[in-house]
């Protein structure tokens, strides 16, 4: 009896350490449309050296050691060297009420935990209504399905020769997205206008940019994607973890100038401390 529990602990202390060792690699959907799957104006290049933001994205996540699974319905970029993971939904030419129109689809098909967007290029309005179709078609995934996923939008970039109503459409999102963080949606804004910083000679034309625009893009979609576990050394980062664990922080901004610091956070089984 003595030697059955023996091999029976160390029997559930390997399922227990393996479980570890293989956990599930984060499903991260990129979606979008020719940003995200990289196609340019008269554009004749084959589909397998198509690879936009996604390949440097991907580069940097194995540098950081994130189990990284990119999924979707499209697959560009198969040639290019190093190899990296394929899988996007970005659709070229495609308004953010096209994408709002199957994502639900989309979702079933891949179950991301994350969702990258970048979408309102092809719109050629101030409307946000087709990225907020998009965000309650993803709710209603989550509704459906009790599956939990993250979603983070980013502000588009401009196009190389300013666009005004670029600029607009990203005054309302960022607006949109306030008021549905205010109402307990889990969704997250990337400053892509800003942070990216592309200038001139980091577009292919005057929409698209070329590959070291598109390393620009991938450094601020990683800041965003690691940025929940990053080791704040300030003590406004410190702060947050005084309050819950990592593993349940899902976000954080601090703001520095006003000394103030915001996080979303899953409330854990022992409960906040105070």
């Amino acid at each position: 009896m003595k030697l059955y529990k023996h091999t029976l602990l160390l029997f559930t202390l390997f399922i227990w350490s393996t479980s570890i060792l293989y956990a599930a690699p984060t499903k991260i959907m990129l979606l979008g449309d020719s940003i995200t799957y990289d196609s340019r104006y008269g554009d004749t290049r084959p589909t397998s050296t198509r690879e936009a933001y996604r390949s440097h994205l991907w580069y940097m996540l194995q540098d950081a050691k994130y189990n990284a699974d990119f999924v979707g319905s499209q697959k560009a970029g198969s040639t290019i060297t190093p190899p990296f993971d394929i899988d996007n939904e970005g659709h070229p030419g495609w308004s953010s009420y096209q994408i709002a129109e199957r994502v639900y689809g989309y979702m079933l098909n891949s179950q991301p935990d994350i969702v990258l967007l970048h979408i309102g290029t092809n719109d050629h309005s101030t409307s946000t209504r087709g990225v907020e179709s998009i965000l309650n078609e993803i709710d209603q995934y989550e509704r459906d399905t009790n599956h939990k996923v993250t979603v983070l939008v980013a502000l588009i970039i401009d196009r190389e020769v300013h666009d005004p109503i670029i600029a607009a459409f990203n005054k309302k999102l960022s607006s949109l997205i306030s008021f549905r963080r205010q109402t307990g949606d889990i969704v997250t804004l990337v400053d892509m206008y800003n942070k990216s910083a592309l200038a001139p000679a980091d577009y292919a034309d005057n929409t698209h940019p070329n590959s070291t625009g598109y390393k620009k893009m991938a450094n601020v979609w990683l800041d965003a994607l690691l940025s929940p576990y990053k080791p704040f050394n300030t003590a406004l980062g410190a702060f947050s973890y005084t309050l819950v664990g990592s593993e349940d922080i899902i976000s954080i901004d601090i703001n520095e100038a006003e000394n103030t610091v915001e996080f979303e956070t899953e409330i854990p089984n022992d409960g906040i401390r105070f």
